[in-house]
């Protein structure tokens, strides 16, 4: 599977010049506003942004988002247009990790009013009526629940690092992997930040967590990331109270972590 462009049909035809330059006007009077938000999931291809979920604030309230519309920026033309999602769309989300591959978003863990979640969820982009499913697995087990955490692209699979959510105590092994947060913990259920990387095969729909070698980040959340290449880059992040600005390169062609 590759990474491929998403062709997004414009209802505005091809016309005079004074024609055209009314419709764009008459295209920008009525363009919908995004609503400002944070955590929201964003990925783009050679033609378009695409935004999906996150939270607002309200009267100083938080306040999650409609789980059930896409926002598409036309990066060409600089205007907003809102499409409706059906099918089986997720939960209202923030701190998702996203992206696109083969005409489809896909969105993976997250928290909402329940707390972290675990579940991948794809939306077509092609179709024209921007199907969501949710994205069940043969084999593998998918990583515990979490959000704020960074995904690369990598030979048509997704490769998903760190992030912050719960565990049970018996699966909270190597302390090197797992950072507890002791203010939040109870019932055998422990929240914390990891430095995991697990991978996901579309193809396959199979989850692997992939041992990696050389030295790997500390745990991390809200973190940034890239893809150069045949590497994925993380820099920065939080672990409790602590911000960094470290940068790390993991070369997936052996697997291997290193600090820049």
């Amino acid at each position: 599977m590759a990474e491929s462009a998403v062709n997004y049909s414009s209802n505005v035809g091809e016309c005079s010049n004074s024609k055209l330059i009314m419709a764009e006007s008459a295209v920008k009077a009525v363009e919908p506003q995004i609503r400002e938000r944070s955590g929201h999931a964003a990925a783009a291809d050679r033609q378009h942004l695409y935004i999906w979920g996150g939270y607002a604030s309200v009267a100083d309230q938080e306040q999650f988002l409609p789980r059930d519309e896409i926002w598409i920026y036309d990066l060409e033309r600089g205007s907003w247009c809102v499409r409706q999602v059906c099918g089986s769309a997720p939960p209202p989300l923030s701190g998702s990790s996203s992206c696109l591959l083969d005409g489809e978003l896909f969105i993976f863990g997250g928290c909402s009013d329940d707390g972290q979640t675990n579940e991948l969820y794809s939306i077509s982009l092609g179709d024209g009526r921007f199907t969501c499913r949710r994205v069940t697995h043969r084999s593998g087990s998918p990583p515990s629940p979490r959000d704020k955490l960074c995904c690369w692209l990598h030979e048509g699979r997704i490769v998903f690092f760190g992030g912050y959510g719960p565990k049970l105590l018996r699966e909270v092994g190597d302390l090197q992997s797992f950072t507890v947060d002791e203010a939040s913990w109870a019932d055998g259920v422990f929240w914390g930040w990891n430095n995991e990387t697990h991978q996901f095969d579309p193809e396959r729909r199979s989850w692997t967590e992939v041992q990696t070698t050389g030295g790997a980040p500390a745990p991390r959340a809200a973190h940034a990331s890239a893809t150069i290449g045949c590497k994925g880059f993380i820099c920065g992040g939080r672990v409790k109270d602590t911000r960094t600005s470290d940068l790390h390169c993991l070369d997936f062609s052996s697997w291997t972590w290193s600090e820049m």
